[in-house]
């Protein structure tokens, strides 16, 4: 499930670079407007399930789109509008997130230390799509995939996977894949019985080649977190089921953060 919302400003208005926390951190608070419980639910606690060390928020969200995209030294300048999607598999989340926006159809986020109003103007509901076991998807926003690894004080800490590194490319794949299930076992409460069905996972090589082979993004959060992720259209053949929990939910990691949303390929 996921909607497409139009944003104005009344005034030219400048966006960071990095601006996925502030923008996360206006969709908790358009959530907050329907339901305070539930958006403190969401951000302070999340889905979880015995025996999976994973906490899941079940919503990602996309790039902005900025009208007119006008690019300066630190960010998009003079911007009057904005657009982006939010995808959520949970009812109660999109509905939380319509009736908060709907109940005075402003957003509010905190750019640069500064606060900026905009005007919802318009929310489209896109259709409900299904799913083959083969799929194309191009990015709407960069896909996150990490691995534990001991630093040189022998502390475990995440490391985040280069696709383009070769040693690191079967454990990008890998690991989507598990994060795939665990998603599902949370969201059903329930094990996943079909872990036979094939799976792959590849970004597009001719796409890598015209990029020269630069599809890593390296994307300043809060607190100065760096989170490295790829962007560029893969093909993945899973289960349905699981490709609908991407598309819906976030490829990858760091989903409630604005990563790992997608859109399928269709001729």
């Amino acid at each position: 499930m996921r909607i497409k919302i139009t944003a104005t400003t009344d005034r030219p208005a400048s966006f960071p670079f990095n601006y996925q926390y502030p923008l996360q951190a206006a969709i908790y608070s358009l959530i907050r407007e329907s339901s305070s419980d539930y958006s403190t639910f969401l951000h302070e606690q999340g889905y979880i399930k015995d025996g999976i060390d994973r906490v899941f928020k079940f919503f990602t969200f996309s790039k902005l789109k900025f009208s007119p995209k006008l690019r300066g030294k630190t960010g998009f300048v003079n911007v009057r509008q904005i657009e982006f999607i939010f995808s959520t598999i949970v009812e109660e989340s999109l509905r939380h997130m319509i009736l908060g926006i709907f109940s005075d159809r402003e957003m509010h986020l905190r750019i640069n230390g500064k606060g900026l109003k905009l005007t919802i103007v318009n929310v489209d509901v896109l259709e409900e799509l299904v799913f083959s076991g083969k799929e194309k998807f191009i990015c709407l926003s960069p896909i996150a995939v990490s691995t534990m690894i001991e630093n040189h004080k022998g502390r475990r800490v995440p490391h985040f996977l280069n696709y383009m590194v070769p040693r690191e490319r079967d454990r990008f794949a890998e690991n989507i894949k598990n994060n795939l299930v665990n998603k599902y076992e949370t969201l059903h409460n329930a094990s996943y019985d079909n872990r036979e069905h094939p799976f792959s996972f590849h970004f597009d090589p001719i796409y890598i080649s015209k990029k020269n082979g630069t599809i890593s993004k390296l994307i300043s959060f809060k607190n100065d977190i760096k989170i490295k992720a790829m962007e560029a259209p893969f093909t993945v053949e899973a289960d349905p089921d699981l490709i609908k929990i991407g598309y819906e939910c976030g490829w990858g990691e760091k989903n409630s953060a604005g990563f790992g949303c997608t859109e399928p390929i269709r001729a």
